[in-house]
């Protein structure tokens, strides 16, 4: 897992301390306690049982954790294992907050329109890593509408490249594409791969058609074409500014876009999004959810921001002319 993931979640239970605070009321009189950021907190201490330097004894808070699986925010807790869990975070606590300022120094924020690449374990020479390069580049090709995608170098100690994007239409472009692209290629490899799919297509035939395997084959493919190019309709129609391209250009920018990205996530790449993403995209790759107002809203402001520059710099003499009427 990346430095900045490792950050992301510990940082939702720690204070300005850099040691973790366990939320909690008591209830019963006492005999039990409400434990108010129980899924947050064991999932931070699940990543730091994982440290070379966390040597604690992680089996108490293990057993706790099997008898309350953290599906939900909260849990309730009865005394014991409330006492199990605070013990243990309490020796925790003493080493932490080294770990914690080490993580705020190394991990510096990432830029909104981030994209985080991480390469495929399959890759094992020289030539690979080029043709995968190759492969990106053609991808970033498809997808640039408005602004260009530039390489930021590799996250601090991982084998996971740092795309950032410049405008806002490559960048809804893309994560929309690779959304559809994720989508696809999971229901590529499960739902048509199983016993259902095969039911479904079966089910489908006329009483004197026959099943044939490549037939089948076929259906599949065709259905997963249609799926994906039904998906790039709808997402080119959420994008505003289009940068000169029709629907229809749009449209085929996306389809193409999203059959490059399905052969890449079969080559093993994986597409994330910033460790801070914008305040307009919510969930992860494959399960996105964008508030195109919001976009339009940022967008607006921005071109505002921009108009008041330009404004400013015609109103204010340039220092050539302060220069010239100073000699004058």
């Amino acid at each position: 897992m990346r430095l900045g993931e490792i950050k992301q979640i510990v940082d939702k239970v720690v204070d300005e301390n850099g040691v973790i605070v366990i939320s909690s009321e008591s209830i019963y009189g006492d005999q039990a306690f409400n434990v108010k950021n129980y899924a947050d907190a064991v999932a931070a201490l699940n990543i730091l049982d994982e440290q070379d330097w966390n040597e604690l004894d992680y089996s108490p808070v293990e057993s706790v954790v099997k008898k309350h699986p953290p599906d939900n925010e909260e849990s309730q807790l009865t005394q014991e294992e409330f006492t199990q869990l605070n013990t243990y975070v309490s020796a925790l606590n003493a080493k932490l907050p080294y770990f914690v300022s080490i993580l705020a120094s190394i991990v510096k924020e990432q830029d909104e329109k981030v994209i985080n690449i991480k390469l495929s374990e399959d890759i094992k020479s020289l030539s690979g890593l080029s043709n995968l390069n190759k492969r990106l580049e053609t991808i970033f090709k498809i997808f640039k509408i408005d602004g260009e995608f530039e390489f930021n170098g590799f996250d601090k100690g991982t084998d996971w490249y740092v795309i950032s994007t410049v405008g806002y239409s490559s960048y809804l472009c893309l994560i929309l594409g690779l959304d559809i692209a994720k989508r696809f290629f999971e229901t590529k490899e499960l739902y048509f791969k199983s016993k259902k799919a095969e039911l479904d297509y079966k089910a489908s035939l006329e009483k004197n058609e026959k099943y044939s395997e490549s037939l089948f084959l076929a259906y599949r493919e065709k259905r997963l074409e249609l799926e994906v190019e039904e998906d790039a309709i709808e997402a080119s129609k959420k994008i505003a500014d289009t940068n000169g391209k029709t629907p229809e250009e749009l449209q085929t920018h996306i389809i193409l876009g999203v059959k490059e990205l399905v052969k890449e996530l079969g080559e093993g790449t994986e597409f994330h999004l910033s460790l801070n993403p914008p305040e307009y995209v919510e969930g992860t790759i494959g399960s996105l959810r964008v508030d195109y107002k919001k976009v339009q809203q940022i967008r607006a402001e921005e071109d505002k921001m921009v108009g008041k520059g330009k404004a400013k710099e015609l109103m204010e003499p340039k220092e050539e002319d302060l220069t010239e009427k100073i000699e004058k």
